[in-house]
């Protein structure tokens, strides 16, 4: 049975749905629907049951179809994989032979997109980014709201992809890792798509329409139904990810149309001078530590 064998692990809100989207338009590429299955990542277990990805049988059925057979290259894109104790080893115990793909931006911008995406996926209920990141440096979770797991509320962690890059490269060789700098992804699509077909092995061409995708700029319509939709009550948990699933991989317009109707258009949340030197500072040392990591200084991002 084939499984992925290229894995863009991260980081979170640093490009990696536009480079998925753009390696997934490839005829010489398969990537998973969804996105993010979060297989490999068994210390987020109730992750991987709410997506619905929680036994091999359930991840294997993603890769089984003749189009998948047929690819050069099948993805996975769970960004989780950054920061598993137990994903890059589990990868490789089954793909020897994997290729990780990670994606770096400024920690100060991806926590405050990330931070939106918490809200969007109810783990999060607190709207102020500074809020939400001084109550996690004190080591709460949200009270009203149930997270799917209290790691993903760990702002300064998951900040901190120095140390998670640290980690994933005690398992995979340079030649084996490929990063893209968001700055450079949105600078110079051209440029990062053609680095990024050479080290994945397949020609650059046809192109893709090199779209950002993904961006932290939506809001569910409503509470009501986006909590229906994504926390259903536990009787029709199962069907309710049934129909989620379906809904991702139907071409039907009704469907898309509805999808679009669930959301809103929401503003970037503004983030106060004060918290903003809060976090460069905590996350400087990891900064220095990813300039090393990548050899290239990054230091700038310090002092936006």
């Amino acid at each position: 049975m084939s499984l992925a064998d290229l894995y863009l692990v991260g980081a979170p809100k640093a490009g990696t749905t536009s480079v998925a989207s753009w390696l997934g338009q490839h005829p010489d590429v398969f990537w998973s629907t969804p996105k993010e299955p979060f297989y490999w990542a068994a210390d987020y277990p109730r992750m991987r049951a709410h997506y619905g990805f929680d036994t091999r049988a359930s991840y294997e059925r993603l890769y089984r179809s003749p189009r998948a057979a047929a690819a050069t290259v099948r993805g996975d894109g769970s960004t989780t994989y950054l920061y598993s104790r137990t994903a890059i080893p589990d990868i490789l115990a089954a793909q020897p032979d994997a290729r990780f793909i990670v994606c770096l931006r400024d920690p100060l911008d991806m926590l405050v997109s990330y931070h939106r995406t918490q809200l969007v996926a109810l783990n999060e209920d607190e709207p102020d980014f500074g809020a939400a990141w001084r109550r996690s440096l004190e080591g709460r979770l949200p009270t009203g709201t149930d997270p799917l797991d209290p790691k993903l509320l760990d702002y300064p962690s998951v900040g901190r992809v120095g140390a998670a890059l640290g980690r994933l490269l005690e398992h995979v060789d340079l030649e084996r890792l490929h990063v893209v700098v968001f700055d450079d992804l949105v600078a110079d699509p051209e440029a990062t798509w053609g680095a990024v077909t050479a080290f994945v092995g397949i020609p650059a061409t046809p192109r893709p329409t090199f779209e950002v995708r993904n961006m932290s700029q939506k809001m569910y319509a409503s509470k009501a139904l986006r909590r229906l939709e994504h926390r259903p009550p536990s009787g029709l948990e199962r069907p309710v990810r049934v129909l989620r699933q379906w809904s991702r991989t139907t071409s039907l317009p009704a469907v898309r149309t509805i999808k679009r109707r669930m959301w809103r258009p929401e503003p970037r949340p503004v983030v106060s001078g004060e918290d903003a030197a809060a976090v460069a500072e905590l996350l400087r040392p990891d900064v220095e530590l990813l300039s090393e990591l990548v050899d290239r200084d990054l230091g700038h991002w310090l002092r936006g």
